[in-house]
């Protein structure tokens, strides 16, 4: 029995030690590597250490243009989900978890996270197939 089964509070930390091993373990070697953003290290928003509410259960499929910068919505209250809508900036909602600003390098389609969990941001890794996440209502 998986520790994350029996202590869901470990589940989280369980996905950090070991991130993408879904993905890689069910695919083909010759699978496409897994998106990075490169503003990654312009923006300070990407170091927020929490996670938004989960919107959605599964990742968003779109077509992304290289070049053009995007906001992607990590609380989770954005009614233009996966990107941000401003939604965070109500002093009433008092969220504190600003947007991901990205870019990409390809024109292609991306597959970007709804459950808010993933650990590269905004681009889904799998966390969203953990148990504990596919166990709560949205």
């Amino acid at each position: 029995m998986n520790i994350s089964n029996r202590y869901p509070q470990f589940a989280r930390l369980s996905a950090l030690c070991h991130k993408n091993v879904s993905r890689f373990s069910t695919e083909k070697t010759d699978s496409p590597p897994i998106p990075v953003n490169p503003l990654k290290d312009v923006y300070s928003a990407n170091n927020q250490t929490g996670t938004g509410v989960i919107y959605d259960k599964k990742p968003f499929r779109i077509l992304l243009k290289a070049g053009k910068n995007y906001s992607w919505c990590l609380c989770g209250q954005s009614k233009n989900q996966p990107f941000c809508d401003g939604t965070h900036k109500d002093i009433f909602l008092k969220i504190k978890l600003r947007p991901i600003r990205f870019t990409v390098t390809e024109t292609k389609n991306y597959w970007l996270c709804n459950c808010k969990q993933t650990t590269n941001r905004p681009f889904c890794d799998g966390t969203h197939k953990r148990q504990d996440i596919q166990d709560k209502k949205i």
